[in-house]
């Protein structure tokens, strides 16, 4: 009876750990809906965002709520919920300040600057606040599900002590259990789809964001630098004019750069090679990691889907290169072959710790969100993701297949046309 009664919450706990992933996602997309409209009453003014971000605020709060409720039965979640509860005050309370300096009617054009950028690293924090509860929800499904197996095997050794007429019923117990392992089967696989899809949202709403920064900060510093031409046309001797035109030089720079690299829009006009060109060259300057690029130029457009997956591995991959690698250099290679897409990145660093690298192999733990979100993505793809690494640097290869087909093609037809 006690093995009847653990296996038939097994479902409970796959639907539990599915309902912690529900409500931490729309606790970031709660905030990502804040953060829009909060841009867009300091850009038009109009009432109707200040009303929707008071109730986005308030749906914030209550979202936290939940998660809170939901965690309490692992202690462990605890100090990760209250990192991402903190992550998410200062957010809210970042975003305020924007909104009292507007509501002041003295609009400061540098707050709002340093607003909008620290936003976005706030969001980058938030995110991975939120994928550390996930893990930790899914370690400790993954413990039940051995504490469950373990349970079962004792069980089936002592019903094979028992007498004939039980093993019929030992039967039906073995049937029940198989059920419930599939429904948990699919459960987890449900939520590693789940996890995909979210990080798929991650990258709509970075694409709305990049439009929006650009589109409006950015022509509105464009237009203020058109102001302070004219200024210092009319009053050359204006001593702050040439510096506040410098500054605004650099303001619109570094808006085109953070808008570029939130969503680069050469992914959408030219496709991955371009795109993967571009960032290579900018991420160079940016860090002082020498690339060495095999970008075939005839690499036709891709599937979008493809296309992107692609990227964001190329931005991962790059990002653990400095950070972590600490390699002067490294080498990037994308080509098409035999129905294939190919990326290839390869570091002469440190390398990964063996044991990091086998845990990372067998349950996807120990080297953060950043590895195990790309795996995911390529794995939603039908790819491959292969990391290799020694003394003398880290290699990951990313094979994703393109198979032809209704769906695809339109794919491949949506992603030569911009938005």
């Amino acid at each position: 009876m006690i093995a009847i009664s653990r296996y038939a919450n097994s479902a409970n706990w796959v639907d539990h750990t599915y309902e912690v992933k529900v409500a931490t996602g729309k606790v970031e997309s709660t905030l990502s809906e804040a953060a829009r409209d909060r841009l867009s009453y300091i850009t038009d003014g109009d009432p109707s965002y200040l009303q929707r971000y008071e109730s986005a605020k308030k749906e914030v709060s209550n979202d936290l709520l939940i998660v809170r409720g939901l965690t309490l039965d692992n202690p462990l979640q605890q100090d990760k919920f209250d990192h991402l509860q903190k992550l998410a005050n200062q957010r809210i309370a970042l975003l305020q300040t924007s909104l009292d300096a507007r509501a002041s009617g003295q609009p400061d054009t540098a707050l709002q600057n340093s607003v909008s950028m620290e936003n976005t690293k706030l969001a980058s924090d938030v995110a991975g606040a939120i994928m550390e509860v996930q893990t930790q929800e899914d370690m400790l499904l993954a413990a039940r599900k051995k504490a469950s197996s373990r349970l079962f095997a004792v069980t089936l050794s002592i019903f094979g002590l028992m007498l004939a007429s039980a093993i019929v019923l030992l039967w039906i117990h073995y049937r029940f259990l198989n059920d419930e392992l599939g429904k948990r089967e699919d459960a987890e696989n449900g939520a590693r789809r789940l996890s995909v899809h979210v990080l798929e949202l991650q990258d709509e709403e970075r694409r709305k964001f990049s439009r929006e920064l650009h589109d409006g900060l950015g022509q509105n510093l464009v237009v203020a630098k058109m102001i302070a031409s004219n200024m210092s046309e009319k009053h050359p001797d204006g001593g702050t004019v040439p510096e506040l035109i410098d500054l605004l030089d650099r303001s619109i720079q570094e808006t085109r750069t953070i808008s570029y690299l939130l969503h680069p829009p050469l992914l959408d006009e030219l496709g991955i090679a371009s795109a993967a060109n571009w960032y290579v060259e900018g991420f160079s300057q940016r860090s002082g990691v020498q690339i060495s690029t095999k970008i075939a130029n005839d690499i036709a457009r891709l599937p979008r889907p493809v296309e992107l997956v692609l990227f964001r591995v190329l931005q991962e991959s790059l990002t653990n290169v400095h950070r972590h690698a600490k390699s002067p250099k490294a080498d990037v290679s994308l080509f098409v072959a035999d129905g294939r897409a190919m990326l290839q990145v390869r570091d002469y660093g440190i390398g990964i710790p063996a044991e990091k690298l086998n845990h990372f192999r067998s349950n996807g733990t120990h080297v953060g969100v950043g590895l195990t979100g790309m795996r995911e993505r390529v794995r939603e793809h039908g790819g491959q993701f292969e990391i290799r690494s020694s003394e003398t640097g880290t290699e990951l290869l990313v094979t994703i297949p393109l198979e032809t087909g209704p769906t695809l093609e339109r794919e491949v037809a949506a992603a030569g046309s911009t938005d």
